[in-house]
């Protein structure tokens, strides 16, 4: 009988980010279960099975969801931070509740690339702490999520690596002297805005282009659009060749920073949520945590060190890369085992 898995997310709302994971997610998974058997929860049904080629299934019909979830073999938590309530309660509760329905349903459950984070209240993450004591195999992609569920010593649990950073080998470009920006929209967005101005500024008086890069369609964009022209990809292929080509990256979102070290490009990340942050310190790479007070100069000042410390910040991004692969390794092992080892055709 073939293995089928359901894959949870925050899929088909348009966020390259979160796309750039399910791909990621379905690659892992390939070798195991064949393509037709792979679904995934989803905003959008059609823009998933437009984009990966597998069944999306809508996240608003929770009867449908439940099927499917009693159907297949694997709930997978296709990473990314799924477990949190920064944004709403709503959300951290109707994840716990998936996972929870695959428990009763005793299907074995897969976290792969997760971030735990930021929770508030004690009830809150207490629940969230009983529920991932439990997974089959938790996969961590940072160190503070580790620390936080007590991970070490426990043989369900990993420390990793963020999806995106498995290094899918493309046709390489010829570096630009092209500079990427991007914002997303968020608190003190305009005070952001005002310093990046200036920044930008600079950036065209120093011989360099500037791309302004939307990762999420009606939301960077639409911060973007008074700084100039704003660049958009459907295709995630031809999103890895754009950041590929580029010479520095300046960035909010984490999913354009953590393609950054994968093509070994230096940068900065503005911070909205302390996953920013930790990556960030995970590659070595400079950082502004105060958004409400950021100033051009600061930034000018930070654009002015990364172009002159060029080769030493490529240099540690590539060995902090390659400090994680064994952890990727293992991950894989994992992974492979738990599905059972034996290949589908695909």
């Amino acid at each position: 009988m073939s293995k089928k898995a359901f894959i949870i997310g925050y899929y088909g709302s348009s966020n390259l980010g979160d796309e750039l994971l399910l791909s990621e997610t379905v690659e892992i998974l390939q070798p195991h279960i064949s393509r037709e058997n792979i679904k995934a929860l989803s905003y959008n049904v059609e823009l998933t099975q437009k984009i990966h080629g597998i069944k999306g299934i809508s996240r608003n019909k929770f009867i449908r969801i439940l099927k499917t979830i009693k159907d297949s073999d694997f709930l997978i938590g296709g990473g990314g931070s799924m477990l949190q309530n920064i944004t709403s309660n709503r959300s951290l509760i109707y994840y716990l509740a998936l996972i929870n329905a695959a428990f009763l349903f005793r299907k074995k459950v897969i976290l792969l690339g997760n971030g735990i984070g930021p929770i508030k209240g004690k009830l809150q993450a207490y629940l969230v702490k009983k529920t991932l004591l439990k997974v089959d195999y938790l996969h961590l992609r940072d160190e503070d999520s580790y620390k936080w569920i007590h991970g070490t010593g426990n043989a369900n649990i990993d420390l990793g690596t963020d999806l995106a950073l498995q290094r899918v080998p493309i046709k390489k470009n010829q570096k630009k002297d092209c500079v990427i920006i991007n914002l997303r929209n968020w608190k003190n967005i305009d005070t952001v805005k005002t310093a990046v101005k200036d920044l930008i500024v600079h950036i065209e008086a120093s011989g360099y282009e500037v791309v302004l890069l939307s990762m999420q369609k009606n939301n960077d964009d639409q911060i973007l659009k008074s700084l100039g022209t704003v660049y958009r990809f459907d295709d995630l292929a031809a999103l890895k060749q754009k950041v590929e080509s580029a010479r520095f990256i300046v960035g909010m979102r984490l999913h354009l920073l953590i393609l950054s070290a994968v093509f070994s490009i230096p940068f900065f990340g503005l911070v909205y949520d302390p996953k920013v942050s930790s990556f960030c310190k995970k590659m070595g790479q400079p950082f502004f945590e105060n958004l409400e007070s950021l100033k051009s100069s600061d930034l000018i000042e930070a654009f002015e060190t990364m172009k002159n410390n060029e080769r030493i910040s490529i240099q540690t991004i590539q060995h902090r890369i390659a400090d994680m692969e064994s952890s990727n390794l293992r991950m894989l092992e994992k992974v492979g085992y738990m599905l059972g080892g034996q290949n589908e055709k695909n």
